[in-house]
């Protein structure tokens, strides 16, 4: 009995802990993400790929001056 008693409090307690987030600035991301460029030698699935990945950084560093 005394173990569930424990075990109820530790669970109410667990409602007032707070968690510290962590969080990762569009500066950081840009500075090590880069344009990808391709090569004759790829294949149009990988071009179309390369052309996504640039895209989505443009759109996500778009306010970062590098």
């Amino acid at each position: 009995m005394r173990f569930v008693l424990g075990m109820l409090c530790l669970t109410a307690l667990t409602g007032c802990a707070t968690t510290t987030a962590t969080s990762v600035t569009n500066n950081a991301v840009c500075s090590v993400w880069r344009e990808i460029s391709w090569s004759k030698k790829d294949t149009d699935k990988t071009i179309t790929e390369i052309k996504v990945n640039n895209a989505r950084r443009g759109v996500w560093c778009i306010d970062v001056k590098e």
